[in-house]
Order: C-alpha cells, then sequence, then structure tokens
C-alpha cells in the first residue's frame, strides 16, 4: 500500500483536501434517498482510483475488495428479504431458519445500501491509495489532532509489517512440518503463530523504544517532504459538489426503481 501510494498520480494532492472531498462524498451519498447519489460517487471513486493507479491494484487489495463487496451481497440480501409484513410482498417463503419476506421498499433499500457502501470503498481506497501514511500524519497537526494520536498511527504504521511478516513466517513453518493436516492440527498452529506474534511484539516494543531513545526520539517523527496544505479551492470544489448532488438527489429520488426493473425478469406484479 505505501509502494502504490508514493507512486500514485494523486501524491502530491494535499492530503487534508482529498480527506475533506471523500468525506464530503461520503455524507451526501448517505442522507441522500436517491439511487443515483451513490452511482455517482461510486463512479466518481472508479474514476479517482484508475487516475491514481491505472487499477494496477496488488493482489491483496484486489482480495480485499472481493471481500468487501461479498459481505455487501450479503448484507443486502439479508436486508431485501427481511421486509414489512404489512406490505405487499414480492417474495416470501421460508429457508432454513429466515422467513423470507421482501417487499418493493425492502429491495429498493438492499440496493441503496449496496451502493452507498460500494462507492463508501472505492472512495476510501482511491484516497488511501494515494496518500502515504506519514504524509497524512503530518497534515493531521493541522486539524489540531493531539501529537500522541499522530505518533502512535506512525509507529503502528511502521512497525506493523514488522509483525505480519513475523507471523507469516510462523505460518510458512507450521506448513513446512505439516501443520495444517488436518482442521485441529490447524487450528493449534494458528494459535501458535498468533501467540508468538504477540510475544514477538512484546519484545519488538521494548527493543524499539530502547533504539528510539538511543536516537533522540522525542515524540516526532521528522518528515522532509512536507505536503501540500490544502487550498481554498478544496473546499469549494468538495462542499459545491456536494451541494449540488444533494440537491440533484432531492429531485431524483423516485428516477430508478430497482424493483420495477427486476419485475419482468422475476414476474413480479408491481
Amino acid at each position: 500500500m505505501d509502494e502504490l501510494a508514493y507512486s500514485s498520480r494523486m501524491v502530491d494532492w494535499a492530503p487534508l483536501g482529498k480527506l475533506l472531498f471523500v468525506m464530503c462524498l461520503l455524507i451526501v451519498g448517505i442522507i441522500t434517498d436517491s439511487i443515483l447519489v451513490p452511482i455517482i460517487t461510486f463512479t466518481i471513486g472508479i474514476l479517482l482510483m484508475a487516475y491514481s493507479t491505472n487499477l494496477k491494484l496488488p493482489l491483496l487489495i484486489i482480495l480485499a475488495i472481493g471481500e468487501a463487496i461479498l459481505i455487501m451481497v450479503l448484507g443486502s440480501g439479508m436486508i431485501s428479504i427481511l421486509g414489512d409484513h404489512s406490505l405487499p410482498a414480492l417474495w416470501e417463503g421460508k429457508f432454513l431458519w429466515f422467513d423470507i419476506y421482501m417487499t418493493e421498499n425492502s429491495f429498493n433499500l438492499a440496493w441503496l445500501i449496496f451502493f452507498r457502501a460500494i462507492a463508501g470503498v472505492t472512495l476510501m481506497l482511491a484516497f488511501a491509495s494515494s496518500t502515504p501514511i506519514p504524509l497524512l500524519s503530518y497534515a493531521l497537526k493541522g486539524l489540531r489532532i493531539p501529537n500522541e494520536i499522530i505518533e502512535l498511527v506512525v509507529l503502528i504504521y511502521r512497525y506493523a509489517f514488522l509483525l505480519l511478516e513475523r507471523f507469516l513466517v510462523m505460518i510458512d513453518a507450521a506448513q513446512c512440518r505439516l501443520g495444517y493436516n488436518g482442521s485441529m492440527t490447524a487450528m493449534k498452529s494458528y494459535a501458535g503463530a498468533m501467540a508468538g506474534t504477540f510475544i514477538f511484539s512484546m519484545e519488538l516494543a521494548e527493543k524499539s523504544e530502547a533504539s528510539l531513545a538511543c536516537r533522540n526520539y522525542n515524540g516526532v517523527f521528522p518528515i522532509f517532504r512536507r505536503p501540500a496544505n490544502m487550498s481554498i479551492m478544496w473546499a469549494i470544489i468538495s462542499f459545491g459538489l456536494a451541494i449540488g448532488l444533494y440537491v440533484f438527489g432531492m429531485y431524483t429520488g423516485d428516477v430508478i426503481n430497482p424493483a420495477k426493473l427486476f419485475a419482468p425478469l422475476f414476474g413480479w406484479d408491481i
């Protein structure tokens, strides 16, 4: 993620400006009931990611996005089948221990929540893939964030990779010793790897504290390449676009009805 952020075309953009832009789009997508607004913010997020990284994402990021989309699909599916029983049902029945009662409102709400969630993922990934943590931590000082919190963010960012590497080494070691031959053996191997990583983290914390003290660490990490400051144009563009999308959502709340779009496919009478 760090390498991806430093190679981004948007790395020189003001971190606080990007953060304000993303937060405005996320908020306006939540407070409006029009499904068109999340679709537009999702499109903006995809375009920003394409411009930032040419959509050349590491496999780990792709897997994380796929997992997030799977969670969204399952969550939206649950919302769609838990409709209000006082309304006419598009589909009702029973599956395992679930009482399925899908209404037009619950089906539309599920699609609205799905697009809100996926828009949030793309926007936040566009921000994360173009903003290195050291630059963001320095920019947060402009928001009067306490130095202790900024210090914790930087320390966690710098040392999390060491813990992850240690955990992967233990997993590989267990794999070479047939540590995953059976479900119970696999659980014991994972438990041993996690316990070993926790012990290693405590040892690493003590060594790191001594190392930082020997280097006259005073709670502030120096940054030689300072990020750009947020200009007034970021506020104008962010708030202007958010207000425009909010007004647009007020007049387009009923333009797209997902239930009516899928009615011919499933034979629903709406």
